[in-house]
């Protein structure tokens, strides 16, 4: 049974990291930078579908940081957090 591919976000700088996607799998990586800055690496999925890039560009801590990984044999993920929400002053 194979898992579902995942991705894990580090910052500073930007590091992505995959699971799940099958042995040996070319991956393309896309981060898109708000406002305006789409960067992109590649890598090989080990034996156990894990990889890892690293994008030195990206330092800081993007407001609107989205990712997507797309493997040559179908696999996917994707890593958009979702907007932190405020609660309403109590009284």
């Amino acid at each position: 049974m194979n898992k579902r591919p995942t991705l894990h976000v580090a910052l500073h700088p930007l590091t992505v990291s995959g699971t799940g996607f099958h042995p040996d799998e070319q991956v393309t990586v896309i981060a898109n930078v708000p406002p305006r800055r789409m960067v992109s690496r590649r890598a090989v999925a080990s034996s156990d579908g894990s990889f890892a890039v690293q994008f030195e560009e990206v330092e800081d801590t993007p407001r609107g940081l989205s990712v997507r990984a797309s493997g040559s044999e179908g696999s996917a993920a994707m890593y958009a957090p979702r907007p932190a929400r405020i609660s309403p002053p109590t009284n």
